[in-house]
């Protein structure tokens, strides 16, 4: 398969990246601590913000326009470290799953990993196929208030296996299933916290 990215976007051999999917609808300050923390603290080489067309467990008509959302994350995103980019769009993929095999196949030497806040960490369960899901890619999981890390670990604990976060950089080259917290400050900001106030 050929790559998807466009060709200004380059993903070395053997770089690491973390893929930090959501329907950023806006894209707010959180979201950039999330990213900044995992690239840090993973010893990743880029973070991929993937703006989601449409996530099914959500209300589609809450979305903002994807292009508002775009530009919001872009706004966000001020950092030589991130990539921000609609390309589930362009592949036409509405799944986590679908997103991760098509992005496996086009860059067969990037060592991928997927980042996501504890609340979306809650609720894989009830992602399309989520369990292939988590042995295709390693997870990184920074907490939210709405969902402790405990109540999260005791789920994914029953399928996966746990790196500490102190040994998170080994994150990347360990057998999937596995996951990982990355610490850092709690933030109570929402994207429906913000629409309210719009």
């Amino acid at each position: 398969m050929s790559k998807i990215l466009s060709d200004e976007i380059i993903l070395p051999k053997n770089s690491k990246v973390g893929l930090f999917g959501g329907s950023f609808n806006p894209a707010h300050e959180w979201h950039y601590q999330v990213a900044n923390e995992a690239y840090k603290s993973l010893g990743l080489d880029l973070v991929i913000w993937l703006v989601s067309p449409h996530n099914p467990l959500k209300d589609k008509n809450s979305l903002m326009p994807l292009a508002k959302r775009m530009e919001s994350a872009k706004d966000i995103a001020l950092s030589s470290n991130f990539i921000v980019t609609d390309i589930e769009k362009t592949i036409n993929t509405q799944y986590s799953f679908d997103t991760i095999s098509i992005f496996q196949e086009s860059y067969p030497t990037v060592k991928f990993i997927w980042i996501m806040g504890s609340d979306n960490a809650a609720q894989v369960e009830e992602w399309k196929n989520w369990q292939e899901f988590i042995k295709k890619i390693p997870l990184a999981i920074y907490p939210r208030a709405t969902n402790p890390l405990i109540d999260v670990e005791k789920k994914l604990k029953k399928n996966a296996k746990k790196i500490d976060a102190e040994h998170s950089k080994d994150l990347i080259n360990t057998e999937t299933p596995c996951f990982t917290f990355i610490n850092g400050p709690m933030n109570d900001i929402s994207s429906t916290r913000i629409r309210r106030e719009m």
